[in-house]
């Protein structure tokens, strides 16, 4: 990697606009070297200050109003939720192979509840947690960090985990999980 491309992979590192492994590669190395751990620490401080940098501007009060207007409002968050096992809607998911019906999405917290169902066996991708994630097995089998769960089990992979678990053929889980997960 030449100068420039490490300057540059710093800055993204700088204003966390990489990957998570990514910037556990570039803090791997800035662990190794005394000169990019200060470019490191300077280009974050640097980020960190920019929002302060400036005077705010004063918004004209028509803008204000005519901006609010355009922005979504709060979605309305139910008290209570009641789905009959009948009233699922099961879709196929992202991933060939799994089927999931969606029980609730909190626009708030953007986390989702949800039946996954295996229809054929599946290696779920490599992703990462961006908040925990809880699955309780209610039929068949899960493999996951080399461990077989079954129906009853419960599992629960903290914030910032990574993970690729199998599904096997005919297993169906509940999970909650962020909105915001992704693939690695």
């Amino acid at each position: 990697m030449n100068q420039e491309e490490l300057n540059e992979l710093l800055a993204l590192t700088a204003v966390g606009a990489i990957t998570p492994q990514e910037i556990q590669t570039v803090e791997e190395l800035a662990a190794t070297s005394p000169e990019i751990d200060r470019e490191l620490r300077s280009l974050r401080d640097t980020a960190a200050t920019i929002a302060y940098a400036e005077m705010p501007l004063e918004i004209p009060a028509s803008l204000k109003k005519r901006l609010f207007n355009h922005i979504p409002q709060e979605p309305e968050v139910l008290d209570f939720v009641a789905l009959r096992s009948g009233e699922l809607i099961w879709k196929p998911h992202p991933i060939k192979g799994l089927a999931v019906a969606i029980l609730n999405i909190d626009p708030i917290t953007r986390q989702v509840s949800s039946l996954v169902r295996a229809e054929v066996t599946v290696e779920y991708p490599l992703h990462h947690h961006v908040s925990g994630e809880e699955i309780f097995m209610l039929e068949g089998e899960l493999i996951d960090r080399g461990v077989t769960y079954k129906a009853g089990d419960y599992l629960y992979s903290k914030a910032g985990s990574v993970h690729s678990p199998t599904a096997i053929a005919g297993c169906m889980f509940f999970v909650r999980t962020s909105l915001d997960d992704a693939f690695i």
